[in-house]
């Protein structure tokens, strides 16, 4: 098995266990929610009903015979109403209280995953450059070099591999070199790097064609850092759900091709017609049952009914989760269109 196939297995074998881990913990953590959304219910009602009691109090002595026109009495039942209000919804803002929680864990949890991938595509890159380095069989391509490891100066900072891809840079240009050794540390690894990489410039303005070093793609699953959402590409029209979590999610999807359109919870109708409306022109439609109400459920299914659409009902108000269904749902649909064209006869 070739060493590149053996890098690529690992790295696949690492993101699954990594996942999977993420699954695990994601799972654990809905699975505590409705204890949890219980216990802030009932913190906010032990806190909102005494004062609610102290207000109906204050009212019954303040009679609507005698002080019908007081500005004070007026605000008290405004309150009173609120308070009303808010202990009739204190499950819903108990989960939400709950679910900012959630999501903030579950996020803390992607990027950890996230600085896993990157990190071993890092060291993945460091032996990529070290080896094009190696591969340099003349002073002029030895310097060029310079130019490709300069591209990834974050990154090798990032690992503190500078030093050695440096370090390597500067023994190949000497070995290359017929004048005997030439480059060597100038100030720090980052200074140096740029000093050989301006030779590399100024050695190219006095060649008509300038040796062509390429760096290869052997020991990274990919050319690019990784982002586990970036090939992903479609219209997805998603109802339920809250801000926080819409906004977590669009925050994951930002280098990606994909349009979400987004009727929470908290939307007004106006938001929810519009979402409707890009329901025929979807490629996934996805309702959060867990936060959403039985109206508009019902609303969206009932668009998508008459598009001939499918709806994915999801129970859960996860990020990893949501993730998932749209990550799968429109890689299936990539992979439909695909198969799709390839069986059209020529």
């Amino acid at each position: 098995m070739d060493p590149s196939d053996l890098d690529e297995l690992e790295n696949a074998v690492q993101d699954l266990l990594s996942m999977a881990q993420i699954e695990l913990e994601e799972s654990r953590l809905q699975q505590q929610r409705q204890a949890q959304i219980d216990q802030e219910t009932a913190r906010i009602k032990e806190r909102l009903e005494p004062l609610l009691a102290q207000v109906e109090q204050m009212l019954a002595q303040l009679t609507l015979e005698a002080f019908g026109e007081s500005m004070t009495r007026l605000k008290l039942e405004e309150k009173a109403a609120d308070l009303r209000e808010k202990i009739e919804n204190a499950p819903l803002l108990a989960a939400q209280t709950v679910d900012r929680q959630l999501i903030l864990h579950e996020e803390r949890l992607l990027d950890e995953r996230l600085a896993e991938q990157t990190n071993r595509w890092r060291q993945g890159l460091k032996a990529d450059l070290l080896e094009m380095i190696a591969e340099q069989e003349d002073f002029y391509s030895a310097t060029e070099a310079s130019i490709a490891v300069r591209a990834y100066l974050h990154d090798l900072k990032a690992i503190g591999a500078l030093e050695d891809v440096v370090g390597a840079l500067i023994a190949q240009i000497n070995h290359r070199s017929e004048e005997g050794p030439v480059a060597r540390l100038r100030g720090s690894y980052e200074q140096t790097l740029g000093f050989i990489y301006n030779k590399a410039l100024e050695n190219r303005a006095r060649v008509e064609r300038a040796p062509d070093v390429q760096l290869r793609v052997r020991h990274r699953t990919f050319e690019k850092r990784p982002n586990p959402y970036s090939s992903l590409e479609g219209k997805v029209v998603i109802f339920g759900g809250h801000d926080r979590l819409e906004t977590a999610i669009r925050n994951r999807l930002r280098d990606s091709d994909v349009n979400l359109i987004w009727c929470t919870a908290q939307a007004g109708p106006q938001i929810a017609e519009q979402a409707e409306s890009h329901i025929a022109t979807a490629d996934l439609v996805l309702v959060m049952t867990a936060y959403t109400s039985h109206k508009l459920t019902d609303k969206a299914t009932q668009a998508a009914q008459r598009t001939g659409k499918a709806v994915e009902m999801i129970n859960t108000t996860g990020v990893v989760r949501v993730l998932e269904a749209i990550e799968y749902g429109l890689k299936m649909k990539q992979f439909a269109r695909r198969h799709n064209h390839l069986s059209k006869p020529a």
